[in-house]
This record gives C-alpha cells, sequence and structure tokens, in this order.
C-alpha cells in the first residue's frame, strides 16, 4: 500500500508521521503520474490530485480504480471488500464523506502551522 501526493518529500513525510500512517507517501511535484493516471486538478490550489483508489495487481494491472471527489468517496470497507473477494467492483459504493467539527479545527491548526499555500510547482 501506498499513498502519491504532489508535495514535497519533506511535506508529505511530514503528514505520514502526523498521522502515523504504516505505509509510504510517493512524491509526484512534478505532477507527471497524477497527470498520466488523470488525476490532476488543474483549478484546485494551482493544481492538485483528485481522490483516487487503485488497486494494482502482481501484474502490475489495474483491478480496481476509484476516481473520487471531496464529497463523496469509495469505502475503505468496500475495498477491503473487493481484495478478499468478497465483493464484485460494480458492488463498491461512494459513501458520502461527513465532515465534523474535529476537521475543521484540524485543518484551521493546519493553516495556522503550516500557513496557506499552494503545493510546490
Amino acid at each position: 500500500m501506498a499513498a502519491l501526493s504532489v508535495d514535497s518529500q519533506a511535506r508529505s513525510e511530514g503528514v505520514r508521521a502526523e498521522l502515523a500512517l504504516p505505509f509510504p507517501i510517493l512524491c509526484d511535484s512534478a505532477r507527471t503520474v497524477v497527470r498520466g493516471w488523470e488525476l490532476y486538478n488543474a483549478k484546485e490550489m494551482g493544481g492538485i490530485a483528485i481522490p483516487g483508489v487503485f488497486v494494482v495487481g502482481p501484474d502490475l494491472r489495474v483491478r480496481y480504480r476509484s476516481i473520487d471527489d471531496t464529497a463523496k468517496r469509495v469505502s475503505t470497507e468496500g475495498v477491503l471488500r473487493f481484495l478478499r473477494g468478497e465483493a464484485p467492483e460494480m458492488e463498491i459504493a461512494r459513501e458520502r464523506v461527513r465532515v465534523g467539527i474535529g476537521d475543521f479545527v484540524r485543518a484551521i491548526r493546519n493553516a495556522i502551522r503550516r500557513g496557506l499555500r499552494t503545493p510546490d510547482a
């Protein structure tokens, strides 16, 4: 498992450490991969990646792909059911993202700590 970000390596590592993620965050600050995989959102914050989930098999073929948005995303449980062979791809529904007060507080804290800036170009 890995994540992909358009942020710098240092910023991505900071996020990985802060969230205690047990997997690496790969960096695509040149936005080559996100453009190639049609995940580039030029309209937001100077160009960022659209949320997406890809399951790549041992033969390096994409077995599952979900291109999401900020309001609805594929569920973690749905992807896990797909990986376990319990559900075909078309049964994995997107769920509405529920944002709580804690998310706003964290966003404000991060903006104060890191400043409001666009991703690295």
